[in-house]
């Protein structure tokens, strides 16, 4: 992790929420690319750098919402636990695409104050769509990257081979 993106401090300032705009433009890379799961992220930072990352988007969240009634510090702390320790799987840049979705209106708005519920949601809706669009994305790349397979000179096609095997019987 250190010898990637530096210390956990340069981590956070790479994954900022400024690049949400950035990941939400090149989908197939935030699926496919290199970027690390929140699971990597603790193991390599400690737990403490992933669930600033995620309170950092629900900051930005806050921000952005216009709401009332912000989320508070704690209540962030706790909904980046929750996500950390059941979506240990989902990249940074996965991440910052929900939250640009959120932000969207994709998974419906707040009233009156942003809301955790609301938030847990709203990414069992983006697990599915991550799981549509990488299966997409994954098919396109296994057809561009398959081996142009040039038929055989010997090979038949399967009435040849019927054919065959009828003139084969005939003869025992």
């Amino acid at each position: 992790m250190t010898g990637r993106y530096g210390t956990a401090a340069q981590f956070l300032k790479t994954f900022n929420p400024a690049l949400q705009l950035q990941v939400a433009a090149h989908l197939e890379r935030a699926y496919l690319g290199v970027a690390p799961q929140l699971g990597v992220v603790a193991a390599g930072y400690g737990e403490q750098t992933a669930v600033v990352l995620l309170c950092l988007q629900m900051e930005d969240l806050n921000n952005f919402a216009g709401v009332k009634e912000k989320m508070p510090v704690s209540r962030q702390k706790e909904l980046s636990g929750i996500l950390l320790t059941e979506y240990p799987g989902l990249k940074v840049t996965e991440v910052l695409l929900f939250f640009h979705r959120v932000k969207c209106g994709r998974y419906g708005r707040f009233y009156g104050m942003v809301d955790a519920m609301f938030i847990t949601s709203a990414l069992l809706a983006f697990m599915e769509e991550r799981r549509t669009e990488t299966a997409r994305y994954k098919t396109v790349q296994q057809r561009e990257e398959a081996p142009r397979m040039e038929p055989s000179p010997t090979a038949i096609t399967y009435s040849e081979y019927l054919e065959r095997k009828k003139r084969k019987q005939q003869s025992l």
